[in-house]
């Protein structure tokens, strides 16, 4: 009996259509680590060099004012897009074969919804009674010296960036404070970073340390814990869920709360001064443990009905 073998391919054939289907990160053997790292430095110093150099050139200032707050929250949105959003999918193009096998969108259930919102309001108010007792932490006064003014302007800035004396303005604040950033910086650190970490890592390390990464991203060290322990988890949220769709709308919501709390005057300086005089330690104490203790049951609910979609998903 004669076989035919004319439409087999070659041996040097099988390599090449081999390498074909392989990503380019993966041809190159370039170490999951190293990439993750090269992507992050690569991407903070488009976005602050590349960002800062437009604002320049554009408003000829780097620091935001009331006047000049619109062009610096367009500029932000542009910003945004052209040097963190574009870089990670072609980042993530070249990690992986198709974009899919990085972003993944999963529409989640109600139940599991519910529940990571019912996690993340109360995680929000212990990260307030954390920030609570921070301030009562006693500091040298050279120390203090030296940090006062730079936690000030801190507070100022994002006080100028997110204020809105119209709905019309707070409209484009939360466009640009809450909409962007919960899809850009998900898409970066749930998405492309913490995906690259699950090459080598547990997925509940990877989300882990690419929550810490993203709470240190930010540069706002008055704020770090709290920025980390987002962090950690939205990305726990994306494990669990196996989608992004639920860490961009528990992102969104975190900072949407932000920018209203200021619209209404929730954060007004006087008013917090005279909440701050009104409330007592043991009452923030109590407040503390109950949301930790809501934030607790909540989660762990939350990560028993997940604990079939992580497994048949992944």
């Amino acid at each position: 009996m004669t076989e035919s073998f004319e439409h087999l391919p070659e041996p040097a054939d099988q390599e090449e259509v081999t390498a074909e289907k392989l990503s380019f990160v993966d041809r190159h053997a370039i170490h999951p680590l190293l990439y993750a790292f090269a992507s992050l430095i690569s991407i903070f110093l488009l976005y602050q060099v590349g960002g800062g150099v437009l604002t320049f050139l554009v408003t000829g200032a780097v620091s935001i004012t009331r006047e000049n707050v619109w062009t610096m929250r367009w500029l932000t949105l542009i910003g945004q897009m052209c040097f963190i959003l574009l870089p990670t999918l072609l980042l993530a193009r070249l990690f992986a074969t198709r974009l899919s096998g990085v972003f993944q969108f999963r529409v989640p259930g109600i139940r599991e919804s519910i529940l990571a919102l019912i996690a993340l309001f109360s995680l929000q108010r212990v990260f307030e009674a954390y920030m609570f007792f921070q301030e009562l932490v006693p500091l040298p006064d050279l120390l203090r010296d030296l940090i006062g003014p730079i936690k000030k302007l801190f507070e100022e800035l994002t006080k100028v960036l997110i204020r809105a004396d119209s709905p019309v303005e707070l409209l484009a604040v939360i466009l640009v404070v809450a909409v962007v950033p919960a899809i850009v910086e998900e898409l970066l650190f749930r998405g492309l970073i913490q995906k690259i970490f699950e090459r080598l890592m547990s997925p509940i390390v990877s989300a882990i340390l690419a929550g810490t990464i993203f709470g240190l991203y930010h540069m706002n060290p008055f704020e770090v814990v709290p920025l980390i322990g987002l962090g950690v988890f939205f990305g726990l949220l994306r494990y669990r869920s196996q989608s992004l769709l639920l860490p961009m709308s528990a992102h969104f919501l975190n900072n949407l709360m932000a920018v209203l709390a200021s619209y209404y005057g929730l954060n007004d300086e006087n008013l917090l001064s005279a909440a701050q005089t009104t409330v007592d330690i043991p009452a923030m104490l109590f407040e503390l443990v109950v949301f930790a203790a809501l934030f607790f049951l909540s989660f762990v609910v939350y990560l028993r009905l997940t604990h079939d979609v992580s497994r048949r998903i992944r």
